[in-house]
């Protein structure tokens, strides 16, 4: 008992020194998983939009890496990030396995033109199998799914085989097994169209066009039996109850008892008919019969860890607007580091077969050691949501990133998710705004948006308002909707937020992917915004004023207008790539960005951005994984850049491997840029890079890396050379 206590007191004061000290966000929000069809998906959530640029392999690997970028709400949630770790369970035949992004080593390896307000960033999985592995959209802005590809079924074999009677479509009967699943007596013909129908459906549940999916699976349970027969009647019974049609759920699930007696299905279609308060109905007499299974025990889950870094050297250049646009031509700064950093990551679970009620906490801390290092704070979630199951009523209270996507910021405050009808939902959120750029008095923020699943097949959305105010003063006002479309072939996600006190388009922005044949992938991305978002109190920065009401009783509305508008800068840019697997080993991806920032000046903690012209960047990138090995990545990167003041070429090689059952892994890489600017000036840098971590065991890790920069400078005038160093040194230790 002492050694709790003590436990909880240490904990407590870590705890009490996040909310006080913190310093850099984490964007990994949370992780779910789910069953669909064979399949385990595991549904990640982040703090901002976020879209999938490509995967180390298609082939089933150990170690897989997926590339995505994240479009931040706020400037100030961008800042470099210490990684974020999250284990997800066991589930279906897929083994527990680890999900880390890894901030850092994104600038250096993918070298993505980088979005204002975007980090560029890897997911490293370490999975406990060799696992085929498919990384998509999720069901919407805020969510990736990482798909396990088969591991949702029991790999145990068939009992013998026992007499049964399936019925097709037309009443006739069926040969079964004694599972009963269906023997698969369908012609090529039949299974060819269940096959797409039953794609066509899994996109639509996961994009949560639940209307879509159910015209999909009936029109393939109408088919004659085949392979796919048993899932669609298991994912129709799924689709009803997400559309919130509870009775057309539990008939579906009746009748998959009916038909399927037994096997891993029944058991989990027995499991939410229980959690839907009805016991299963027994099986057709010449079938088995499934035993009822009782309602659900109350469930406590708890997760978390906290991890612990010593950060030393040259500090990096931070900036309210980040872009890399093809090559990272600015890492170290001469700003020294010092700063002992603490990040806490917790959460808790009850759930009920009525409702489910969940906790959690996430903020980073820093104790900076350096006189020239400033203490920033951040607290990325603290808060409490309570879920009806059978209502679908959803209400969360305390800091939380707003619901879905659009341009609402993280605020403190209360959200209420309340189900209109079948795919039509109200959101609604209040409270204070927490920004972090500025710091206003009697801050308030109201929002409501409107969700709809299906206005159209495969068509889903949300329109929203926010008005945000300070003293009773109206500081933000804005309207925006959201569109998404999804099929079996690819998906499209439009933004277009306007603010009407300002009467400007505050940000519109187009992103899609297709993938064409031979697994080629194409995305496509627009964007035109503000960064920062436009807000009055933008023009608290430059003038030195504590309140946005003193301010305009020193100057007229349209002053402060026009010295917010200064504070904010245009950002345009286009991306359009292209990513083709070459092989089981070798992937391959092509590039072309264009981007155009205007100037900002220096505020708090980030530096002062110059107008960046027209900027144009080509990438090609190859990735080879298990080439030597079962678990090692290599990427191999070749960029190009076009400004108006350079020119620049980086030749860049990453490579990951693990040792030992992935118990450890080492990263090192290698980086050559060289740039000529338009005054004669001649750059060469030489980045080599380390990075390792080392799990001592299933609890605690220990992580580190180091970056050595060498530059040196030939102009007309003088010649230099310059030497930085960075580094740092973790540990994390899981909870629970």
């Amino acid at each position: 008992m002492q050694t709790t206590d003590a436990m909880s007191r240490w904990l407590l004061a870590t705890v009490c020194a996040v909310l006080t000290s913190a310093v850099s966000a984490q964007s990994l929000s949370d992780v779910s998983v789910a069953l669909e069809g064979n399949d385990v998906v595991a549904h990640v959530l982040f703090s901002g939009t976020v879209r999938v640029l490509q995967q180390s392999t298609e082939a089933p690997a150990k170690f897989v890496q997926i590339q995505i970028e994240l479009l931040q709400p706020d400037a100030g949630d961008r800042r470099e990030s210490i990684p974020a770790f999250r284990r997800v369970p066991a589930t279906g035949t897929a083994s527990e396995f680890t999900l880390e992004t890894n901030f850092v080593a994104a600038k250096t390896l993918a070298n993505k033109g980088a979005l204002p307000n975007e980090v560029v960033t890897t997911l490293n999985l370490r999975l406990g199998e060799d696992t085929e592995v498919r990384a998509r959209q999720g069901a919407n802005p805020k969510t990736i799914d990482i798909v396990l590809i088969g591991k949702g079924k029991s790999n145990a074999a068939a009992a013998p085989p026992a007499v049964a009677v399936l019925p097709d479509a037309q009443g006739t009967p069926a040969p079964a097994d004694a599972t009963g699943d269906a023997a698969i007596v369908a012609s090529p013909e039949v299974e060819t169209r269940a096959a797409q129908l039953m794609q066509v459906a899994r996109e639509a549940v996961t994009a949560g066009n639940t209307e879509s999916a159910i015209g999909q699976l009936n029109q393939l349970l109408l088919l004659p039996p085949n392979s796919t027969t048993q899932d669609a009647q298991e994912m129709i019974g799924v689709a009803w109850e997400r559309s919130g049609d509870l009775a057309r759920a539990r008939m579906e699930y009746e009748l998959y008892l009916k038909l399927f007696a037994k096997g891993e299905g029944a058991q989990r279609v027995a499991q939410r008919l229980a959690s839907m308060g009805v016991a299963p109905v027994a099986a057709v007499a010449t079938a088995p019969t499934a035993a009822p299974v009782a309602a659900k025990a109350a469930e406590v889950k708890y997760s978390g860890n906290i991890a612990q870094y010593y950060f030393g050297g040259k500090s990096r250049s931070q900036s309210l607007v980040t872009l890399v646009s093809g090559i990272n031509q600015s890492t170290l700064t001469k700003t020294t580091e010092s700063a002992l950093v603490t990040n806490v990551d917790l959460g808790a679970r009850y759930a009920t077969d009525e409702s489910e009620l969940r906790a959690a906490l996430r903020g980073t801390g820093s104790a900076n050691l350096s006189a020239t290092s400033k203490n920033t704070s951040i607290l990325n979630a603290a808060f409490v949501d309570y879920r009806n199951k059978s209502s679908g009523i959803d209400v969360r209270v305390g800091r939380q990133s707003p619901i879905n996507g659009g341009l609402l910021g993280m605020f403190d405050g209360l959200s209420l998710t309340y189900p209109v009808r079948q795919g039509v939902r109200l959101n609604l959120m209040g409270g204070v705004p927490s920004s972090p750029l500025v710091s206003t008095p009697d801050e308030r923020m109201f929002a409501g948006m409107v969700e709809v699943d299906s206005i159209l097949e495969n068509l889903s959305g949300d329109m929203y308002v926010l008005e945000q105010t300070t003293q009773g003063i109206a500081n933000r006002r804005s309207i925006g909707t959201e569109a998404r479309y999804s099929d079996e072939r690819g998906s499209l996600y439009a933004l277009l937020d306007y603010d009407q006190l300002f009467s400007a388009v505050n940000a519109f922005s187009v992103q899609g992917s297709i993938q064409g044949p031979g697994q080629t992938n194409y995305t496509l991305l627009l964007d035109n915004r503000k960064a920062p978002s436009l807000q009055l109190t933008n023009a608290l920065i430059s003038s030195g004023a504590t309140s946005l009401k003193t301010l305009l009783q020193m100057q007229s509305l349209n002053d402060t207008i026009a010295a917010a508008k200064a504070t904010t800068a245009q950002a345009r840019q286009m991306m359009f790539s292209v990513s083709r697997p070459l092989s089981d080993k070798w992937q391959a991806t092509g590039d072309f960005q264009f981007s155009d920032i205007g100037a900002l000046p220096a505020v708090g903690t980030f530096d002062a951005t110059p107008a960046t012209g027209a900027q144009y960047g080509l990438s090609m990138q190859v990735t080879g994984t298990n080439l030597y090995s079962k678990r090692d990545i290599n990427n191999f990167n070749l960029s190009v850049m076009s400004t108006p003041l350079f020119h620049g070429v980086q030749l860049a090689y990453n490579n990951l491997t693990g040792f030992d059952d992935n118990k450890y892994t080492v990263e090192p890489s290698l980086r050559l840029y060289s740039q000529r600017d338009t005054q004669g000036v001649s750059m060469l840098r030489v980045s080599p890079g380390l990075r390792g971590s080392y799990n001592l065991n299933r609890k605690i890790s220990v992580m580190g890396e180091g970056l050595l920069e060498h530059s040196t400078n030939q102009g007309p005038t003088n010649n230099a050379s310059t030497n930085s160093v960075f580094f740092y040194l973790g540990m994390r230790y899981e909870l629970f």
